[in-house]
């Protein structure tokens, strides 16, 4: 082979790498990332849970009217169950909306966040989803801020307040969830029918120390909250644990094959479990 031969073979083969190589480029918008911890997500990608409450909102009423919630919660990376969970509450047409309970990741990187969007785009419901201690991780608290919006905020549906509480201590790097906020908004919502609390840690679990522990249930004891639910400890729990204060309800992971309900009625109200 003289030089010339060989210059032209390398040419030609550079060329044809090129295009492989660009080729593969332009189709894998959706697998390449330039980083797992990136933030920031597109537009309609933004405040998730305020549209959801929008949404949620054309449906309330003044007056209390009874109403059925789904919950779920701990989803992390279990997709393939998390998956089976919202088949599942699509087969309940009296739903009217659903709750998140937090950990909707593993390790709170991007695109946990993008698989866990996808898997709830195919609910037939509104979701609203609270922040886990998972979810922390990483740059997740901001990518939570920019998809879902604020971590504590409130609702009031059918004549119910509904409070949505940020109580991660440790992964958040705080000494105290802001008992100050959740006291203000309970305070103010005493005329209400019924006051429900959802946040990711059950008050007796490993993050709470035992003063933040009394703080909480004396908070919902003072302010006559009637039902405190979470999820964080994959596993179901029903139960008043403390001489004072309301019931409270502990929702199981995705993997357990579960879906709960809050069934609020004119006379009370009660939780239920289905097995799939």
């Amino acid at each position: 082979m003289n030089l010339n031969s060989f210059v032209m073979r390398l040419f030609k083969n550079k060329v044809h790498f090129s295009a492989v190589l660009l080729f593969l480029i332009g189709g894998c918008n959706e697998i390449i990332e330039y980083s797992p911890y990136k933030a920031g997500v597109k537009s309609p990608d933004e405040d998730l849970n305020i549209k959801a409450m929008e949404q949620i909102s054309e449906f309330s009423q003044s007056e209390f009217r009874p109403f059925k919630l789904g919950l779920v919660g701990d989803s992390h990376t279990y997709y393939d169950y998390y998956e089976k969970q919202i088949r599942q509450l699509n087969k309940h047409d009296d739903i009217d909306f659903v709750v998140h309970l937090g950990d909707i990741t593993l390790s709170g990187i991007y695109r946990e966040f993008i698989w866990f969007r996808d898997i709830t785009a195919k609910l037939n419901h509104p979701m609203i989803t609270i922040i886990g201690n998972h979810d922390y991780l990483s740059n997740g608290e901001y990518m939570y801020q920019e998809m879902f919006g604020p971590l504590n905020f409130t609702m009031v549906y059918n004549d119910c307040l509904l409070v949505f509480f940020d109580n991660v201590i440790w992964e958040k790097n705080v000494e105290d969830p802001d008992f100050d906020w959740l006291e203000s908004v309970l305070e103010e919502g005493q005329d209400y029918r019924y006051r429900f609390v959802f946040s990711h840690i059950p008050p007796w679990s490993d993050q709470f120390n035992t003063g933040n522990e009394y703080y909480f249930n004396m908070l919902m004891d003072k302010y006559n909250v009637d039902l405190s639910i979470h999820g964080h400890t994959h596993n179901y729990r029903y139960k008043q644990p403390y001489d004072t204060g309301p019931p409270y309800l502990v929702v199981s992971s995705s993997q357990k094959g579960e879906i709960f309900f809050l069934h609020v009625e004119e006379d009370g109200f009660y939780p239920g479990r289905e097995d799939y």
